[in-house]
């Protein structure tokens, strides 16, 4: 019986590796993907050409770190899920459709950044990713769905809110749209992410700690 028993457990977690194994590679195309952004202008004056090339330079640093934050939080989530169904599938794939939009909203407000519409886009489809990681973040987290029942009920509201974050400024940012400043200016509303991350984390004081009632890390 306890054979049987470690043999499903096994099972369990290779199907889990396989999910987040899968996601890796998609996280890691869009994030490639990106550098399509920074194609030098023909020009005879190079440096001429880098300074058209600001916009690309500045909507892939942006992107880049959208991205990579992303794949963080996914990576701290998936650290302590032990189990899975087709709904966890399910939702993982709608973060991921929003994370392979990133490199065509990034090619948007490159070429777009000064007008509302341009901003607008990046930014809807960031409060889309958001979304769909607040609902991935609740599924396997609330209730000790699909992790461990140890993990303690502090990391889970930290994780819940550092996953909220994201959408919550993207969405105030399109709001600030309707206000009578420039749309690159509302780019700097973005900003506040990190810094309200920190807060958060400071407020539970470690709670989120991602190995914390998961599977062990090598």
């Amino acid at each position: 019986m306890e054979a049987e028993q470690h043999e499903t457990r096994t099972e369990r977690a290779k199907e889990v590796d396989r999910i987040a194994a899968f996601s890796d590679g998609v996280f890691a195309i869009a994030i490639t993907l990106l550098s399509l952004q920074l194609a030098v202008p023909a020009a005879k004056d190079l440096g001429h050409s880098l300074v058209e090339l600001a916009p690309n330079i500045f909507a892939f640093v942006l992107s880049f770190l959208v991205i990579g934050a992303f794949w963080a939080a996914h990576h701290r989530l998936f650290s302590r899920v032990i189990k899975h169904d087709d709904r966890l599938i399910w939702l993982n794939l709608a973060v991921l459709f929003f994370i392979v939009v990133i490199p065509f909203t990034t090619t948007v407000i490159a070429a777009h950044g000064g007008s509302r519409l341009g901003v607008l886009v990046y930014a809807f489809s960031l409060v889309g990713a958001g979304l769909a990681n607040v609902a991935l973040t609740a599924y396997v987290l609330v209730g000790r769905r699909l992790c461990s029942t140890s993990v303690p009920a502090a990391a889970v509201r930290c994780s819940l809110w550092l996953a909220a974050t994201s959408p919550i400024v993207f969405l105030s940012s399109m709001l600030l749209l309707l206000l009578p400043i420039a749309p690159s200016n509302v780019t700097f509303a973005w900003l506040a992410i990190p810094i309200i991350h920190r807060m958060i984390k400071w407020h539970f004081r470690g709670g989120s700690t991602p190995s914390a009632g998961g599977r062990t890390q090598t």
